[in-house]
């Protein structure tokens, strides 16, 4: 057992090195192993294993309370699961982890390299970012445009330094796309210049040679094709990210709505099944059963399978008592069309 354990730890130092050897050479001064837990991270939350994904945080930078890598990963997480759940359960937390990334890069800058320089602003756009993110889900969209612009800032500065820290361009090409699509009369008058393209570009980047952002660019990726009405490319790059990340739902949402677009309603009733059946297990505050309810029943009402839209209807009025009166709010038109089959 000794022998075996031994050889097992060697296995996984010689695995650590090749790693190391072959990840592109690091212009900040994270460790190798870091970036290789980060990445960990990211594929834990595609895989919606969010606990699995907090023990990892946890384990960053152990030693140094002062580094802020800990911090915006933390709210990284956090912002994923409250997205993916529908429900502001750590909205306070998130703010406090965003605040303490901010000041804890902000005084890091007065002393470090250049390299390092990119990567704090890089940490400092993604605080602005999600603050943004979560002003847009449960909070003000004004809000939340003030800071996009200030995580676009800070982005660009983080660029300024370091070219090469492609991360950067993620967050850049989100916003420079989001801005030009959702600006509407301000981009017709002038105000916003439209930056589709350049967004497109951007993320694409980041996709194909960022550090720790490839897989967060390239479910990015799948919204922008969605929403370019680019429904062959969304279900492709859904379903290859899907097979490398089962337990998530994060790329279900987009593939069934491209099927849905596409016409190709059984596969999008297929795929909304699948959501509500997880949302079943894990109703949380119910909303997701109610989305995906209200989608699949659109979903079989074109396929005519009427007698399927009767049990998900069922369902809901059986489950109805149990919806929190905030999801009833928030879901009104979906539930009242549910109640009504």
């Amino acid at each position: 057992m000794v022998i075996r354990t031994n050889r097992l730890k060697y296995c996984l130092f010689l695995l650590l090195v090749c790693f190391a050897f072959f990840l592109p050479q690091l212009s900040f001064s994270l460790m190798p192993e870091t970036v290789i837990t980060i990445n960990h991270i990211q594929a834990a939350m595609l895989n919606g294993e969010y606990k699995k994904a907090y023990s990892l945080v946890n384990g960053l930078c152990p030693n140094d309370s002062t580094d802020p890598t800990r911090y915006i990963f933390r709210a990284a997480v956090l912002q994923a699961e409250m997205i993916d759940t529908e429900e502001n359960f750590a909205g306070e937390e998130l703010k406090q982890l965003c605040d303490s990334t901010l000041l804890l890069s902000e005084d890091r800058l007065s002393n470090c390299n250049t390299a390092d320089s990119a990567l704090y602003y890089l940490y400092m756009g993604h605080q602005y970012a999600y603050r943004a993110l979560w002003e847009i889900r449960f909070g003000s969209k004004l809000s939340a445009l003030k800071n996009g612009f200030k995580a676009r800032g800070r982005y660009q500065e983080g660029l300024d330094i370091d070219s090469t820290l492609y991360d950067l361009y993620l967050g850049l090409g989100s916003f420079h796309y989001w801005k030009s699509v959702k600006s509407g009369i301000l981009r017709s008058i002038g105000i916003f210049r439209d930056e589709r393209e350049k967004g497109v570009r951007e993320v694409q980047l980041a996709a194909d040679s960022s550090f720790f952002s490839r897989d967060a660019a390239r479910s990015a990726l799948i919204w922008i094709k969605l929403n370019e009405e680019d429904y062959d490319a969304a279900i492709e790059l859904a379903q290859t990210m899907f097979q490398e990340f089962p337990g998530g739902n994060s790329l279900l949402w987009p593939m069934a709505e491209a099927y849905y677009k596409k016409e190709l309603y059984g596969d999008a009733a297929k795929i909304y099944r699948l959501i509500l059946n997880r949302q079943i297990n894990s109703p949380g505050n119910y909303f997701n059963i109610i989305e995906s309810s209200y989608r699949l029943c659109h979903s079989l009402e074109e396929t005519g399978r009427a007698d399927q839209i009767y049990k998900i209807a069922e369902y809901i009025k059986s489950i109805q008592d149990k919806i929190p009166d905030s999801t009833k709010k928030r879901q009104k038109g979906n539930l009242k069309y549910l109640l009504k089959r």
